[in-house]
């Protein structure tokens, strides 16, 4: 299942810059865990994994990524 920044997490912003992983490549996570945090002109907010099963990170930290943007991969 992809992760994806959607609008719920950017509001009106267009892009975020991606803060930092809080779980390594090929980590185990459960669904609702937080695995990153992005960082917008206005707001900090942590993204959840969408389900359980194994991180697979595509977008280094101190990346832009727009809306839509997939950021990483749960197996």
């Amino acid at each position: 299942m992809d992760v994806i920044v959607t609008e719920q997490v950017l509001g009106e912003e267009s892009e975020a810059d991606l803060v930092e992983w809080l779980v390594a490549d090929g980590a185990s996570v459960q669904a609702g865990q937080p695995i990153a945090e992005l960082e917008t002109a206005k707001v900090r907010v942590q993204i959840e994994s969408p389900a359980a099963g194994t991180v697979s990170i595509l977008v280094g930290p101190s990346s832009v990524v727009e809306l839509n943007a997939v950021i990483a991969r749960v197996a």
